[in-house]
């Protein structure tokens, strides 16, 4: 079924409405690009053909405007499979001006190129991303309504669809580095000062708009109030780091520190620090009794999850038969199916990821899992399938035992920042002492592995990197 629409309030209105969440098994937004006028008209020429398509399980929506004889015979109720939700006809013009930046903004999208954004509900808060084309679209839209008719392996039509999982969570922590990296008015890292007024006004703008994004996103799930209350602190939380940095009239000045052994991290885990580290010496001297530091222990927690997935993770890869340094956190195309399967799940070990410009990158493992998963693999805990083993146990390197506890602290406080209500001084203090913890007795061990595993011709191979 197709659905036209020119407002974007129409769309919020849709993704509230229980009764088409439960009659269809997908819906996917077709965001077009204004300036590609081959798909701009191919939608328009067969909307009618597309709706008859998918039928009645499988709602795709349009913000294309059809032809007048096509749009008053929709109204009239001809056709059973297309609707027109648009308001007065003279809006209709300005349609790819007022929502293309409001849809793109809404869901993280590029400002360029094409998209289907799919999601098994409309209210869902993951989504995904499907690039798309004039000679694509139909073959997409047939394999989702396919797949409509006969619902199985959802994960398999996301693959063949080289679709992206659009994570809020991961959305926000974005917006929170472009947010904080405004803070910085001196584009070298040594030096701290006051913005000029169009400064000021352009980064105060930037935050705002920053936060109407995520107040948009946080409507797709307005029954989760933990996770609305999160995030609004959260921006409390950098408004008021933002307004003592910019406070006019006072030179304000701070130059990050270095956390132990820095030069050893990767550049991914380099850019959560800074950021981590800013903020938190912007308000060492705030009252932290009612701020919600959810973002720090979210950004320390990042850190140990990328060197961990580094190190632990391509370890657990190559002694799943992954040559190394070949595909040293690469994707290895020869098999794709490498996991481990934990008491709790499977956990993929060669799991990749699109990105933007084609390249295939390898997905990381959460911090919980991969504990699982090294446990599993090293004998500590009972895989759910008895008859799994590993490949080249030799490859097998033991943690120290006593880092484990300490690993497990540090997964839970981060999904504790992730996920309940608040996060205090205190909560904020034990991560700090795991982190330091982390960095100060047991990341050699880490970094050694990372070394011996690593391709010797780049001493910092960044995470993800081809």
């Amino acid at each position: 079924m197709g659905y036209i629409l020119n407002r974007f309030d129409k769309l919020m209105e849709l993704s509230e409405n229980s009764t088409l969440n439960e009659q269809f098994k997908l819906t996917a937004i077709i965001v077009h690009n204004p300036k590609d006028r081959d798909l701009i008209e191919y939608i328009r020429s067969k909307f009618l053909f597309f709706a008859r398509l998918t039928g009645e399980k499988f709602l795709f929506i349009t913000f294309v405007q059809p032809p007048k004889e096509y749009a008053d015979a929709i109204r009239r109720g001809e056709y059973k499979y297309a609707k027109l939700l648009v308001s007065d006809s003279k809006q209709q013009s300005n349609t790819d001006i007022i929502i293309n930046s409001l849809i793109r903004d809404y869901y993280d999208l590029p400002d360029e190129g094409s998209y289907l954004v799919l999601a098994k509900k409309l209210s869902d808060r993951k989504v995904y991303r499907v690039r798309i084309t004039t000679n694509s679209l139909l073959n997409q839209l047939s394999d989702l309504t396919f797949y409509c008719e006969n619902p199985q392996d959802f994960d398999g039509l996301i693959n063949k669809l080289e679709g992206r999982s659009i994570n809020i969570s991961e959305m926000i922590l974005d917006s929170l580095l472009k947010i904080s990296s405004l803070i910085s008015p001196s584009s070298s890292p040594d030096s701290y000062s006051l913005y000029s007024n169009r400064q000021y006004n352009i980064a105060n703008r930037t935050i705002q708009e920053e936060k109407r994004k995520i107040i948009a996103a946080l409507k797709r799930s307005s029954d989760d109030e933990d996770f609305t209350d999160k995030i609004l602190q959260l921006y409390c939380l950098i408004e008021y780091a933002y307004m003592n940095v910019f406070n006019k009239g006072h030179h304000y000045s701070y130059k990050p520190d270095k956390c132990k052994n820095y030069h050893l991290l990767d550049r991914k885990s380099q850019t959560f620090w800074d950021t981590y580290s800013r903020l938190s010496g912007f308000l060492k001297n705030a009252s932290r009794d009612e701020l919600d530091y959810s973002a720090f222990i979210l950004y320390l927690g990042k850190i140990v999850e990328t060197e961990l997935n580094l190190s632990v993770c391509q370890m657990l890869r190559q002694s799943m038969g992954i040559d190394m340094p070949r595909y040293y956190n690469r994707y290895y195309y020869t098999r794709d199916n490498i996991y481990i399967p934990t008491e709790r799940q499977d956990v993929p070990l060669n799991k990749f990821i699109r990105s933007e410009d084609g390249k295939v990158h390898l997905e990381g493992v959460p911090l919980g899992n991969l504990l699982h998963a090294y446990k599993t693999a090293v004998g500590e805990e009972i895989p759910r399938d008895v008859n799994w083993s590993v490949y080249y146990p030799e490859y097998l390197e033991q943690i120290p035992t006593a880092f484990l506890p300490l690993w497990e602290n540090i997964a839970k406080a981060r999904n504790n920042a992730a996920h309940s209500r608040s996060v205090n001084a205190v909560s904020l203090e034990n991560a700090e002492r795991y982190f330091k913890e982390f960095l100060e007795i047991y990341y050699f061990v880490f970094n050694e592995l990372k070394e011996l595993l690593r391709p010797r011709t780049n001493s910092n191979y960044q995470q993800n990197r081809h």
